[in-house]
């Protein structure tokens, strides 16, 4: 029998040599045993400070349960708290840590809990915690439940827990699913300290977040700055910073400023503009691949959106490996919704090359036609005009594709208004959430998981608003029967076969411009800094820093 998760392996090239965890179906139960914490065993712990930069301020804090923008700016909750297990991007396997061992039959997960825990406010942590956090995320009749927002808890399955000893847990899930456990790794399943949760309001907590995690909050500058000290107490291998100072500022120039003064010692997506001159300073640049990518949400439920052939028109007008070419090594051109390094990647769901003359032939199929010496397609009299919205605060080579895609439309005749919204402002009723503002919206989407079920959820029905960001209106009965065959499939090529159908239904619908995936960029002073690694999610691996 196929291992039911042997595909959340997800990355193969070049990401290789990834690992089975033992599973079978559900007759026998998965079991794993854990390695200890999410420290490398030779990371080596430090009396020193590390700073670290970046522009775009973490939505909802540091309690990963709240927490709404992560892909590149989850590194608090990363720190400071622990799921019972985590995915561990070295071996490309799920390991316990806040857990010695599980078992998981499908419908239900039991943990035995590791001993002599505490958290940062010197509480213990036990199966009473793990209960009271996983009611407070998902049990609607708790009261916990009923003071805060838990946007990502509806990736997972839940249905209840229970305590069965002091140590010992165990999880019941409404479907089977071949993602659960995965998805037991990320942010709803953090635990955090029920006495400190309880103590505080929501908005509070969220900056003051208590867990188990090698590093506890010392002090919180929301959108300026974050101090955290390490966990001297903490069960698991001390990381190498003693200290970790996240700084915050939505200028990257002013970013690279403090770098190449020394002010800090490392920062993520330097202006593309100013990597020569980080380089030209000896201070390095790396790159990594990453599970994130930018394009744009389409809407689909006013003209002229709501037709799919202009929809597929403007994903050919797009020239993404141009955005791939500027970027210096910090982009990836995509033509289609899964990147190939992903193993559910379809070949033959990737349609949309650069194609202006395609993209042309389209519009004039659909009546939009160029006046002779014109620039603006008309069509009865009126022009094809469109409306791209876009937040401030955008760095690296994300600030390539606003204008990338505002300069291509314009070359197949549309006339192209912008509407920018403050970055504090983007998922609210006065920005994104407003749809009559704009026909495009610019922006990204990542997955938590390397699976592809996670990097096509943005487009499911469950998703469209208010319960999650399909923003654009796209919805297809077919696309969804596909990923819920995806999410069920407890083998390989059941699972593969699904997500590449889904593939096509997406490339025929076009509801998104694909235009590249993000590398992640860090750069870094190689006199303090040894290796600055990157989680596949886009953090910084700040606990297996290795400092000089």
């Amino acid at each position: 029998m196929s291992s039911w998760r042997s595909h959340i392996r997800g990355l193969a090239i070049p990401l290789v040599g990834l690992l089975l965890i033992t599973a079978c179906g559900q007759a026998t139960p998965t079991q794993s045993a854990a390695p200890s914490g999410a420290a490398s065993a030779a990371t080596t712990a430090t009396n020193k400070t590390f700073v670290y930069g970046f522009t775009q301020n973490p939505v909802g804090g540091c309690d990963g349960t709240q927490a709404l923008v992560l892909a590149t700016t989850g590194n608090c909750p990363l720190l400071v708290q622990e799921a019972l297990i985590r995915y561990d991007d070295k071996t490309k396997s799920i390991v316990p840590a806040l857990a010695t061992s599980y078992t998981y039959d499908g419908l239900s997960a039991t943990f035995k809990l590791r001993q002599n825990v505490k958290f940062h406010d010197g509480t213990p942590f036990n199966a009473d915690a793990v209960v009271f956090n996983y009611r407070r995320v998902w049990d609607t009749t708790f009261d916990a439940n009923k003071l805060a927002k838990f946007p990502n808890a509806p990736t997972i399955p839940f249905k209840s827990v229970e305590k069965i000893d002091e140590q010992t847990v165990k999880v019941n899930f409404t479907t089977s699913r071949a993602d659960t456990m995965l998805y037991m790794t990320t942010w709803p399943a953090l635990i955090q300290s029920p006495t400190a949760v309880q103590k505080m309001s929501a908005a509070d907590y969220t900056f003051k977040a208590i867990g188990t995690g090698p590093y506890k909050i010392t002090a919180y500058q929301d959108n300026a700055r974050i101090e955290l000290d390490r966990n001297e107490d903490y069960w698991g291998t001390k990381p190498a910073a003693a200290k970790i100072v996240l700084v915050i500022k939505q200028d990257a120039s002013a970013l690279v400023n403090d770098l190449l003064s020394g002010a800090i010692d490392a920062m993520r997506d330097p202006s593309i503009e100013q990597i020569d001159q980080i380089k030209a300073k000896n201070l390095t640049v790396d790159s990594s691949p990453s599970l994130i990518f930018y394009g744009a949400q389409i809407n689909v439920m006013k003209p002229p959106f709501d037709n799919v052939t202009m929809r597929q028109a403007i994903n050919y007008a797009i020239d993404k490996d141009s955005v791939a070419a500027l970027s210096k090594g910090a982009a990836k051109a995509m033509y289609g919704a899964i990147p190939e390094i992903m193993r559910e990647y379809n070949a033959e769901a990737q349609s949309y090359k650069y194609d202006k003359a395609k993209a042309g032939q389209l519009l004039d199929s659909q009546g939009w036609m160029l006046p002779a010496g014109g620039k603006v397609r008309m069509k009865n009299g009126q022009p094809l005009t469109v409306s791209v919205i876009q937040r401030t605060g955008y760095s690296g080579v994300t600030t390539l594709l606003t204008p990338a895609i505002i300069s291509n439309l314009q070359d197949v005749g549309f006339d192209v208004k912008t509407v920018t919204v403050e970055q504090a402002l983007q998922y609210t009723d006065q920005g994104y959430f407003d749809t009559s503002k704009w026909n495009i919206a610019v922006g990204g989407w990542s997955a938590v998981i390397p699976d592809g079920t996670a990097m096509l959820a943005l487009w499911q029905t469950a998703n469209l608003r208010p319960a999650g960001l399909n923003m654009g209106g796209y919805s297809n009965p077919q696309f969804d029967a596909k990923m819920k065959d995806a999410a069920a499939a407890l083998d390989d090529a059941t699972h593969d076969k699904a997500i590449k159908d889904a593939q096509v239904i997406l490339k025929n619908d076009a509801p998104w411009l694909w235009v590249f995936q993000q590398q992640n960029v860090v750069a870094y002073n190689p006199a303090k800094v040894a290796a600055a690694p990157f989680r596949l999610q886009g953090n910084l691996d700040l606990l297996n820093l290795t400092l000089k």
